[in-house]
């Protein structure tokens, strides 16, 4: 097992039974710099020797393997953990059905490229921390403050301080919004401009700039703004992927 520092690490789990592949993954997973927890496992058998519903965030496996193959060891999974994040990645497209009934989120190609597995990343990480319920802690007034993630709407850089507007009240605090944006994980927090994070849990609908279901307005940079909106329109198909 390999650990990135960090108290939040993502568990990842990498089941291929070629060396040279799991490397390729492995180096594209330390490139994305999030922190993470790596195991990885020859064959489907070695895995399921280890696995429990809980036991990993986000599963990749190798379709062709030994005498158990991918889609049997995700059969496997899927009878005890119907929620946890898995990734086929294969040279061949040939069971495509088999990921979609799988409840499987990509089906990638080798060679696999960065933007895939961050993809993969990037919903893993959402999925554990709606699941946990993550929150960020803050100090406002001298006062310490836990605000859960589904609560915040956006942050807002305002005369030297950052205000988090949430469902229930508004917390002024000295973090910059650098050090928020550090705090609240991609993809469903976003950094549409510098001096806003938006929520996409909490977008109404996107014109030029987000605009919250409270109705607030949050800037978009408009230099990046079909980058955001790209972005936006992911989060959205990911989540009907999710919930199908």
């Amino acid at each position: 097992m390999k650990t990135a520092p960090g108290t939040t690490a993502l568990r990842i789990a990498i089941c291929e039974d070629t060396p040279t592949d799991a490397e390729v993954l492995c180096a594209l997973i330390e490139c994305a710099k999030i922190p993470f927890e790596l195991s990885t496992f020859l064959t489907g058998e070695d895995f399921l020797a280890v696995f429990e519903k809980g036991t990993f965030d986000l599963i990749f496996l190798d379709v062709y393997m030994g005498e158990l193959s991918g889609v049997q060891t995700a059969e496997r999974i899927r009878e005890v953990d119907s929620q946890v994040v898995i990734v086929f990645t294969t040279t061949s497209d040939d069971y495509t059905r088999e990921g979609y009934r799988l409840n499987a989120y990509k089906y990638l190609l080798k060679p696999i490229v960065a933007e895939d597995v961050n993809d993969a990343l990037d919903l893993a990480v959402l999925k554990r921390d709606k699941a946990q319920g993550a929150t960020l802690a803050i100090v406002t007034d001298n006062i310490p403050v836990v605000i859960p993630h589904t609560n915040i709407i956006y942050v807002e850089a305002l005369n030297r301080r950052s205000i988090i507007y949430t469902t229930d009240a508004e917390y002024a605090t000295t973090m910059t919004i650098d050090d928020l944006g550090k705090l609240l994980p991609g993809p469903r927090f976003l950094r549409s401009h510098r001096s806003f994070i938006v929520n996409l849990d909490h977008v109404e609908e996107i014109e030029e700039d987000f605009i919250m279901d409270t109705g607030a307005r949050a800037y978009i940079a408009v230099k990046n703004h079909r980058k955001i909106k790209h972005a936006y329109d992911d989060y959205l198909f990911s989540l009907a992927r999710d919930e199908g």
